[in-house]
């Protein structure tokens, strides 16, 4: 029989076939690596970022920004914000938002005020565990609002918040608890280590375990499992329910040992103080997702984030900024955050 006849149909793939089929190949291997090398720069741009600007204003305000005080500075007073936007990292995680973590924190910090100068001077010791069981109550109760009844997060944490203000507000009359304050309180986070607050040992042992938790435990990767598809996560076995509940009593209960910290670091215990931190917790966290893994949640950009903010900060108020520039500064960087997070994942689709 003939060879050319014994031949199926089509077993030859025509000339300008085997050219589209090369061009199809060689556009998705560009693609690819186009992708690779954005996700490369996007991954240490933040870090670069904080890194410039360190080095710009140290170069316009030498005397003041490139020194121990103000290095020391940065790390006290933000320990309890990147200990926050730890706390709001879980619930972001799940696909979740935690809006009442500064009210959270505010309440704490007011219930160690109070219980040890005001409320019965009870011990040190059990006014910050009945402060951070109160904290932990309120995580149960946001994370029974979503899971359970199935409220928006973003509606019943707002709302949360809210009440929880209220409540401060009738505790204290709208003033402060100043007065009888012991000072072992201000000792809890101000408490010098080398030379650095104890604070900031705090933060960095909370960031350090929550990082552990997110990225190398099953705990965390199906926490990550539901934030990706909650869906495909409850058809492979995975409680959603479950660990998204633990994920708000993880933020609440971070969110109270901040407002230990808060207490001890004011030593006052201030109604208002607990909605001052959300504008750079929540740009923090979602900036967070612009850098190191960019497109997700996590510690290690989180704390990246939180220190640019306050470099940023730091440095034009040291440069004598109008005061009208930080709030400014704070919601741009919230808009880029979230501009970003979006961008970013669309593009690890």
């Amino acid at each position: 029989m003939n060879d050319e006849l014994s031949k199926p149909v089509g077993s030859e793939a025509s000339p300008g076939a085997a050219t589209t089929s090369d061009a199809v190949e060689a556009e998705m291997i560009f693609r690819r690596g186009r992708q690779d090398v954005g996700y490369r720069i996007a991954r240490w741009a933040m870090l670069g970022v904080l890194v410039l600007m360190a080095i710009i204003f140290s170069a316009a305000v030498p005397d003041l920004f490139p020194t121990y005080g103000t290095l020391k500075m940065i790390l006290s007073t933000q320990s309890v914000t990147v200990i926050l936007a730890v706390a709001m990292v879980f619930p972001l995680v799940v696909g979740n938002f935690d809006l009442s973590v500064g009210y959270v924190c505010g309440f704490s910090a007011l219930l160690v005020a109070g219980f040890t100068a005001r409320w019965g001077e009870l011990p040190i010791w059990v006014a910050v565990i009945l402060a951070l069981l109160a904290a932990e109550f309120i995580g149960l109760i946001n994370g029974i609002l979503v899971t359970r009844i199935g409220i928006n997060a973003l509606i019943s944490t707002m709302g949360m918040g809210t009440a929880i203000y209220g409540l401060m507000l009738s505790f204290t009359g709208g003033g402060t608890i100043s007065q009888n304050i012991p000072h072992g309180v201000t000792k809890i986070g101000s408490t010098l280590i080398g030379g650095m607050p104890i604070s900031v040992f705090y933060m960095i042992i909370i960031a350090a375990a929550a990082w552990y938790v997110l990225e190398k435990t099953p705990f965390g990767r199906y926490m990550y499992a539901i934030g990706g598809s909650s869906e495909a996560a409850r058809l492979a076995g995975i409680d959603n329910k479950r660990l998204t509940l633990y994920s708000f009593l993880i933020s609440a209960g971070l969110a109270g040992i901040a407002g230990v910290l808060t207490a001890s670091r004011m030593g006052v215990g201030d109604p208002t103080v607990g909605g001052s931190f959300l504008l750079p917790v929540f740009a923090g966290a979602l900036l967070g997702a612009a850098a190191i893994k960019p497109g997700t949640f996590q510690i290690a950009g989180t704390v990246v984030g939180v220190f640019t903010l306050a470099v940023g900060v730091t440095g034009l108020q040291q440069a004598g900024v109008a005061f009208w520039i930080e709030p400014m500064f704070n919601g741009l960087a919230l808009i880029i955050a979230v501009a970003l997070a979006r961008y970013l994942q669309r593009e690890a689709l």
